[in-house]
């Protein structure tokens, strides 16, 4: 197997983070933290969290 140079813009590497920090650094409440759990479990990548925190609506 070899590497085409010419497609190596294409792999990018997913910045994964872990749920609860992604929580605690971005001062989630509890509730969001479950949401996101359940949503993604434990871990999730960087571009998903965030558009799931863009989309999330305070009920209160």
């Amino acid at each position: 197997m070899s590497i085409d140079i010419g497609n190596i813009e294409e792999f990018k590497l997913r910045e994964v983070w872990s749920v609860h920090e992604f929580a605690r650094r971005y001062r989630l409440t509890k509730m969001e933290e479950s949401r996101l759990k359940m949503l993604h479990g434990p871990f999730a990548q960087m571009h998903e969290l965030l558009s799931c925190r863009q989309n999330s609506v305070s009920l209160w």
